[in-house]
């Protein structure tokens, strides 16, 4: 059989679960504007956990835009505004994105692998290239010096 007769690879299924008495969370799958509902309504549901910290075990994530990391801004929000303090697993490209929005001011999360941060290096090269040709290509204009009437 040739490979490329092969039905297309699934996406990985969506899961989620909630484990109050260790306030913990964990998400795989893609955290997406579908799935983030889901995702702030199990950590709704740590408000009744015991314990002084929230974590958010999200290292099967597979795919994250921004309405996933809207989900990581509000739930930290949620965890400070009830005195707890938010935890956040992230897997590699999650990490990826929340160094390069700059949520890791923000989050508590792990050390990143060099492997992410290499990744994270070559993306912030790119964009500074990118932006460097479109000044080039579009120069910022100056208005000309007001004359002075004397």
């Amino acid at each position: 059989m040739d490979p490329h007769d092969a039905a297309p690879s699934e996406l990985p299924p969506f899961e989620l679960s909630v484990d109050l008495p260790a306030g913990r969370v964990c998400v795989a799958g893609e955290l997406d504007r579908e799935q983030a509902p889901l995702v702030l309504d199990a950590l709704a549901a740590l408000s009744d956990s015991p314990g002084a910290r929230w974590t958010l075990d999200a290292r099967r994530v597979t795919f994250c835009d921004a309405e996933g990391l809207r989900v990581l801004v509000t739930a930290h929000r949620r965890a400070f505004s009830r005195g707890k303090e938010l935890a956040v697993l992230p897997s590699p490209c999650m990490h990826r994105l929340v160094l390069m929005v700059g949520l890791d001011q923000l989050l508590r999360v792990p050390p990143a692998s060099a492997a992410v941060l290499a990744d994270v290096a070559a993306s912030r090269r790119t964009v500074r290239t990118l932006a460097s040709v479109r000044e080039h290509r579009h120069p910022a204009t100056t208005p000309p010096p007001e004359e002075s009437t004397g």
